[in-house]
């Protein structure tokens, strides 16, 4: 399979995907040549699109070399961390954890899961300079490879070959390493989903033109700004905030979907708590005398500061037997031709009401029906236009503010508490993340993917489980981190070295996030005992070694002879995984075992894979016999590893058979395939 990419890959151009989209949609604006009249597509959209020539994009150095890196695909493999996944807490779990370079991984995850992510939520390199962020790949391309595959001149390749090869800190180095991921990123959101993007001052500018270069400025849907208390040491301006941009993959879809009942970006008023207290202590020592409480609970606003979130809620003021509500506005908010300007009888008075001069907002017969449920607050005459009560009980949700306050700090001290020791420098706060991931996965569809690719210390793992435990959600988490090397010659990385060399762990980034999720799990299910999900499945993504991809390489398909070394080299569980996850399975599903007179080959709905050597003509007549004889065994394709085999003489002893079954009840059209 890695030799197949590999030449797959030598093809590839940087528009490959958007040529494919157009030939499928618009076939006739392609001429015999294959060529693309530009021509006939405007005039085909003329009608329904306005065609504009003034221009206005994102341009930097390097960015048809990132379109190039998410073009082709990932020659990596993917293998299980199958002790740990086979714990009794990881071998049903559906959270996945990946080892690896997470261009690499957003490749592998765009096989299984395209437009299946609810929730990206990413914590990129600022680029600040001081945080190590280089640019680097391993894709080793020459001048003339660049110039052909790019349409540039030999300058300007050999400036981007600089970038990639000597390593680079510059804003066009950070903008093509962020560019090819994001493309990667996009595909992978549902119709419905969000991204949020964490950045500081350093790169914002940029990232914003990014994502609307690749997610549409339509689709912005804000720029959060998260004060964090903690301040920097600036010479001018002591800086203490970030920012988060949110966009959506269809801003449309999220708002037609929700038109009626908008729960997206809306969280539980900060105040509600302290006003229900406050309420519950009014009543009991007051009773019914709703003046009296109306008059105290304004008192109890007057006693916090100006500033405090409680202040958006000071209108609630007024008490009847249901609670506390406010007085709201009951004039028809346009067309008042079309509204009653009948007037209500004040139940005081006996005398008509005002009426707004719009007319009232409700239908006449609606207004009355409030009446009768003491839905209409009338005042002390008929001369007060009389509203509607809106209950502080029926408003438990508003729209998050663009700015909000959370002092940092308090995560460093909870992971450090976490571990027993400092581990990782300001990571993000899990509350934070929680509640980003609650704006857009609520409960009733708490069942969601959420992606973070740049996991560092596992926070979003660690907020996910949080948010399940709270609403009992079976969200699923997928996290992505680089197994960065740790040095512990460095202060800020000495302690997590020494931590996992104690664990026995490999001295890379990556497994701090993933003991993190292990102890966050154990301390959320002692702290809740909720029935959720608080395992996951680790996978490692490796490049095979030199050795093996030379015997990758000077294998001969036309040779009798197998070679069953590089099947040792990558492991069984490793091509398994790799094939079950590129057929779209995904990467936590199990494949069956088949027997096949002493053959053990994997089967998984519409798959069979064939990966041992020794494959018998035995074994074929019993896996012909299974077709025959069991129902719901129909594999439509078979799948070769075909380093393990003689190409030819397996394919024509399958080839026979799949002629006698064509002919039994089942007329199966089955697909011999061989993957090297």
């Amino acid at each position: 399979m890695i030799k197949n990419i590999e030449k797959s890959n030598e093809n590839v151009a940087i528009n490959d995907k958007e040529i494919a989209i157009l030939r499928e949609h618009f076939p006739t604006c392609f001429k015999n040549d294959g060529s693309f009249d530009i021509e006939r597509f405007k005039e085909t959209l003329k009608d329904k699109v306005d065609v504009v020539h003034e221009g206005y994009e994102l341009k930097f150095l390097g960015k048809s070399y990132a379109k190039l890196l998410a073009s082709l695909d990932t020659t990596t493999v993917i293998t299980p961390n199958e002790k740990h996944n086979s714990q009794p807490e990881n071998a049903n779990s559906e959270n996945i954890y990946i080892s690896g370079d997470n261009l690499d991984g957003l490749k592998h995850l765009l096989k299984s899961y395209a437009k299946s992510v609810k929730c990206i939520y990413i914590d990129p390199p600022y680029n600040t300079g001081s945080d190590g962020f280089v640019y680097k790949d391993n894709f080793n391309f020459s001048t003339e490879e660049l110039q052909d595959k790019l349409s540039v001149d030999e300058n300007q390749a050999n400036r981007i070959l600089e970038l990639t090869q000597k390593g680079s800190a510059s804003h066009s180095a950070w903008l093509m390493f962020m560019y090819s991921r994001l493309q990667l990123a996009k595909d992978l959101l549902k119709d419905d989903g969000v991204i949020f993007i964490s950045i500081d001052d350093n790169e914002q500018a940029n990232l914003k033109l990014l994502c609307d270069d690749v997610f549409g400025e339509e689709n912005l849907i804000s720029n959060l700004v998260w004060h964090q208390g903690r301040k920097s040491a600036g010479k001018t301006v002591a800086v203490n905030h970030e920012y988060c941009f949110v966009y959506a993959r269809n801003k449309n879809i999220i708002y037609e979907a929700n038109k009626d009942n908008l729960i997206y970006f809306r969280e539980r008023k900060e105040s509600l708590d302290l006003i229900y207290q406050k309420e519950i202590e009014l009543r009991n020592l007051y009773v019914e005398d709703f003046e009296k409480m109306s008059k105290e609970i304004k008192k109890f606003y007057k006693s916090f500061d100006d500033e405090h979130p409680i202040q958006r809620n000071k209108h609630y003021n007024k008490f009847d037997k249901k609670g506390l509500f406010f007085p709201d506005n009951t004039s028809a908010p346009d067309n008042p031709e079309t509204r009653s300007h009948k007037p209500l009888t004040h139940p005081k008075t006996n005398k008509p009401t005002a009426v707004p001069s719009m007319g009232w907002r409700y239908n006449y017969d609606n207004l009355l029906k409030l009446v009768k449920e003491d839905r209409i607050f009338f005042g002390e005459n008929e001369t007060k236009v009389p509203c509607y009560k809106r209950y502080l009980k029926e408003t438990e949700y508003e729209f998050t503010p663009s700015v909000f306050y959370k002092d940092g700090r308090g995560a460093s001290k909870r992971l450090e508490s976490l571990f027993e020791t400092k581990v990782f420098d300001f990571p993000k706060d899990e509350n934070v993340i929680k509640k980003f991931l609650s704006f857009v996965s609520v409960y009733s569809n708490a069942s969601d993917i959420i992606l973070d690719f740049f996991s560092g210390s596992a926070t979003t793992a660690n907020a996910l489980i949080k948010l399940n435990s709270e609403d009992k959600g079976n969200r699923k988490f997928i996290a992505i981190q680089l197994p960065e090397q740790l040095d512990i010659k460095k202060e800020s990385q000495k302690n997590a070295f020494n931590l996992l060399k104690k664990l026995n762990y490999p001295p890379t980034l990556d497994y701090i996030g993933f003991e993190r999720i292990k102890r966050a799990a154990k301390k959320i299910k002692e702290e809740t005992n909720a029935d959720i999900d608080y395992g996951f499945k680790h996978f490692i993504l490796n490049e095979p070694n030199p050795n093996t991809l030379d015997k990758c390489e000077t294998f001969d398909k036309a040779n009798l002879i197998a070679n069953e070394s590089i099947l040792d080299d990558l492991g069984v569980a490793t091509v398994l995984t790799t094939w079950l996850n590129y057929d779209g399975y995904g990467l936590t599903t199990k494949a069956t075992e088949i027997d096949l007179k002493g053959y053990t080959a994997y089967y998984n709905q519409k798959h069979l894979y064939l990966i041992h050597t020794d494959f018998t003509q035995e074994a074929v007549m019993d896996l012909f016999e299974k077709y025959d004889t069991i129902p719901h065994f129909n594999p439509e394709n078979i799948v070769l590893f075909g380093y393990s085999f003689n190409e030819w003489s397996v394919t024509e002893m399958l080839e026979k058979n799949l002629k006698i079954l064509n002919d039994t009840e089942k007329n199966l059209k089955i697909n011999i395939e061989v993957r090297y």
